[in-house]
């Protein structure tokens, strides 16, 4: 049964089989929202390369790199698998390598074009992401607002897919407070 629910947890349900989020989901969505989109903001103003090796840019890369796959194929409702993350790493790792061949250091304006746009593309998607579904509370994992939206807007139907992270167990619990009280 436990992997059953998993197995669900994980795939594309029609539309709508999803409870949207209560004012507690959507104000964590809005929190986050505002967060990645403040990270986009941050690393938009650095222009400097040797920002690579400081450590907040380090772990936001990381993660980013982490993010990646979720982005892409619930963002965009395909089944990439680990292919978005495995063709970010390919493209980092072919950035650092022009980058070591042309300046002999990590610390490369190749590298950092590559870092730079990676977390700007998955910050920036997750954050505008994050204030739609805080929005028009969209149900389950964020990534889907922007297909729920569009959906909506062109009088269509989009899948529902339940949250991965910690939101997804944020909205249970809050489900299962308002159902008690």
């Amino acid at each position: 049964m436990k992997g059953n629910r998993a197995e669900k947890r994980n795939s594309f349900l029609d539309g709508g089989s999803i409870p949207p989020p209560g004012p507690i989901g959507r104000s964590v969505r809005l929190l986050l929202g505002i967060g990645a989109l403040y990270l986009v903001f941050q690393v938009s103003g650095i222009s400097d390369a040797r920002a690579i090796s400081h450590p907040l840019v380090i772990v936001h890369t990381l993660f980013a790199i982490y993010l990646v796959g979720y982005v892409v194929n619930i963002g965009f409702g395909v089944r990439l698998g680990q292919l978005p993350r495995i063709a970010a790493l390919i493209g980092l790792a072919i950035a650092s390598l022009i980058g070591w061949q042309s300046a002999s250091t990590l610390e490369s304006v190749p590298l950092w074009q590559a870092v730079y746009w990676l977390n700007l593309y998955v910050y920036g998607h997750l954050g505008v992401s994050f204030l739609l579904a805080a929005a028009f509370g969209t149900p389950g994992c964020e990534m889907r607002s922007i297909p729920i939206m569009a959906s909506r807007l062109s009088g269509g139907k989009a899948r529902d897919h339940h949250c991965p992270g910690p939101i997804g167990r944020i909205d249970r619990w809050e489900e299962r407070l308002t159902s008690r009280g």
